[in-house]
């Protein structure tokens, strides 16, 4: 007889549908500020981030997104303001994306960065300096000299010159902005008005400005050549600006090398750049932030001091100055060309540069080789972690760390930590007014670092 098989059917457990956002505004009290520079409040269990509210403020918000651990929403109605709240100066505030801070004076924003990268450093890096420097500020206004700026045309062809709105790819139309330096601040309307009616504009896609002391550069990136027509324009933008224009076809590798090369001055050194190359977008506080990196390097010239991402030598000459030994390591060849090309023009022998890929290992690199007393990090969002071991192999007294990522820093201070490093200084720089954007800078000081506990007894090498 054959045995009948039962058949099973598998029970599935049932998929609670998520509730609905509410229809409604909430209230909430908003008790932090995020990175990104929204309120942080918590909702039904869940934190919840909040654009445009701050700090102690009491507020009714629209929530826009669930997810897993977090709500997103809006501020709609504020209850009860911050007394640092203020009427943002921008017209175009609540669609850029550009700015996301200008509701809240300067002052605070400083204040609220500071105690921002210092809580991280305290949590996750286990560091607390023994020191903190009062921020570095400047102009909160027009000090931007550098930008990317979107182009794009509308379905009824209108030119649209801006930059992304807020939490969107698409861009917002600007007229003037009032974070970018007064000489080109009305770039925007001024290119609109010169492309409206000039037929398709779809294969200019960014516009690109850099400025020196004087002049600078007008760069356009493109999907195929510009006509006779878009040209003349360009030209004529350009010359009313003072800039240099500059064109780069998607897919070739670099702008042509100007016949005239646009610079800034650093302690009465000029500094000379290209349009692809990365300069500080705010000179007032670059100047300060490179006199108090000079200052808390306390440079003598029998220093050796080795910088890593060292750019154009935006650091680098202003240290060499001292009379210190100066080593530059950058990963962009044609960097690493204008930085030895600035020392050379401002009679700087004692610095050299190499260009080397720092996220690899540097053992074997004759200029690793060299004994090196100071260090200067300047790292980009993602830090330095894999250079920390190396660097910190060679004992160097001092390690000072410009960071643009509070929490880049926050890890590699404990990495610091760990090989023996005392965080001495700390301090924040107003590099970025108006944004959520933290420029801060730490000097860590040698020490002893921490022996491995020896194992009291091993097993090993007994014989019966």
């Amino acid at each position: 007889m054959k045995q009948k098989h039962s058949h099973y059917r598998v029970q599935l457990p049932v998929r609670i549908s998520e509730q609905p956002l509410p229809v409604e505004p909430v209230e909430l009290n908003i008790e932090s500020l995020s990175f990104d520079g929204q309120g942080v409040a918590h909702y039904q269990g869940k934190a919840a981030f909040i654009a445009n509210a701050l700090p102690g403020e009491q507020v009714l918000a629209r929530l826009t997104e669930e997810k897993t651990k977090f709500y997103s929403g809006h501020t709609d109605t504020i209850l009860t303001a911050d007394s640092h709240r203020i009427e943002p100066a921008c017209p175009h505030y609540q669609q850029c994306g550009g700015c996301d801070l200008q509701h809240l004076d300067n002052e605070r924003q400083l204040e609220l960065k500071q105690a921002q990268v210092l809580d991280q450093l305290e949590r996750l890096g286990q560091s607390k300096p023994a020191n903190i420097i009062a921020p570095l500020a400047a102009n909160s206004w027009n000090y931007r000299r550098s930008a990317r700026i979107g182009i794009n045309q509308l379905s009824n062809d209108e030119p649209i010159i801006g930059f992304r709105r807020r939490g969107s790819h698409l861009l917002t139309q600007i007229d003037s902005c009032a974070v970018m330096d007064k000489r080109v601040s009305d770039i925007f309307s001024k290119v609109r008005y010169a492309l409206t009616d000039t037929g398709d504009i779809k294969h200019i896609t960014q516009l690109d400005v850099d400025l020196g002391d004087e002049g600078g550069y007008l760069s356009l990136r493109l999907k195929k050549e510009l006509n006779d027509e878009h040209l003349e324009i360009f030209n004529h933008l350009a010359k009313h600006y003072g800039l240099s224009l500059q064109l780069q076809l998607i897919g070739t590798d670099h702008y042509a090398t100007p016949a005239q090369l646009a610079s800034y001055t650093l302690n009465q050194q000029e500094l000379q750049f290209r349009p692809d190359d990365f300069i500080q977008v705010n000179a007032e506080i670059n100047q300060q932030m490179v006199d108090k990196a000079c200052q808390l390097l306390e440079l003598k010239p029998e220093d050796n001091v080795l910088e890593l991402f060292c750019g154009l030598g935006n650091f680098s000459l202003p240290l060499a100055q001292s009379g210190a030994s100066v080593t530059g390591i950058e990963g962009n060849l044609t960097m690493v060309q204008q930085a030895e090309l600035n020392a050379r023009n401002n009679g700087l022998e004692n610095c050299r540069f190499y260009c080397a890929n720092l996220a690899e290992k540097l053992t074997g690199l004759q200029w690793f080789k060299g004994s090196y007393n100071k260090v200067l990090l300047d790292p980009p969002r993602s830090g330095a972690a894999a250079l920390i071991p190396q660097i910190t192999k060679k004992r160097p007294e001092l390690v000072l760390y410009i960071s643009c990522n509070p929490g880049s820093l926050a890890r590699d201070s404990k990495l610091l930590k760990e090989e023996g490093y005392k965080l001495q200084d700390f301090l924040v720089m107003d590099m970025f007014p108006q944004t959520h954007h933290i420029e801060s800078m730490a000097l860590f000081v040698r020490g002893k670092k921490k022996s491995q506990k020896k194992k009291l007894f091993s097993g090993k090498g007994i014989s019966r």
